[in-house]
């Protein structure tokens, strides 16, 4: 190889290190890598989604989509209750354990998750109160009649199987309980025995000792 050569390379592999070095200052460079990582470019094309959600949206009626969009029910006072004693049993859990991560209770994600909770009931309950009104109108039944039989999932044959199980189950429970019965009944009978037999000793200990008086 020339002299002529080596000098490119070398002229180049200077540049590659420039580059490098530039693009780990700017933040583009991770350690350890030895390339560019090329900033990925994120398209939010709002008007193309849109677009889209209007192509792919159907028209149906509200019966068939069900759509409710209310805000939540008014807080009741059982459910404020209950998140006061909430509030207060992880207050003392976390008093009486410091090995526990502590968080005040705003930011506690155990009480989070029963507010969220609580949230989606009260949802769920403003749901209904918005949709019943509007079944009503429309003469649709809410309600199941009471001669409505449902079809089982299940055979006739497979039920009867599990009848005959749990009555076994049943039939072992009782045969155990009266097992348990007969052995307290025979512990409180020797018990009874045990003690009628002491007082008779005793009975018999100090008719001697009168004897043993009045001979003397």
């Amino acid at each position: 190889m020339s002299d002529f050569e080596n000098s490119n390379s070398d002229s180049e592999a200077a540049d590659s290190d420039l580059e490098l070095q530039e693009a780990f200052a700017a933040g583009v460079l991770k350690p350890g890598l030895n390339k560019v990582e090329e900033k990925r470019l994120f398209a939010n094309d709002i008007k193309g989604l849109r677009q889209k959600q209007q192509e792919i949206a159907l028209n149906l009626p509200w019966i068939e989509t069900l759509d409710c969009i209310n805000s939540v029910a008014p807080l009741a006072p059982e459910l404020a209750t209950k998140m006061q004693e909430q509030e207060q049993k992880r207050e003392n859990q976390l008093k009486n354990n410091k090995k526990l991560p502590q968080f005040n209770s705003n930011e506690d994600p155990v009480l989070n998750d029963f507010k969220r909770e609580t949230m989606f009931y009260r949802l769920a309950q403003a749901t209904v109160l918005d949709a019943l009104p509007k079944l009503k109108e429309m003469n649709i039944q809410t309600k199941r009649p009471e001669d409505y039989f449902a079809e089982m999932a299940k055979t006739d044959a497979h039920m009867q199987k599990i009848r005959e199980k749990l009555m076994q189950k049943q039939a072992q429970q009782q045969r155990s309980e009266k097992v348990k019965q007969l052995r307290m009944q025979r512990k409180e009978g020797k018990a009874l025995q045990t003690q009628a037999r002491l007082e008779r000793q005793k009975e018999k200990r100090e008719m001697l000792e009168q004897v043993k008086h009045m001979i003397a």
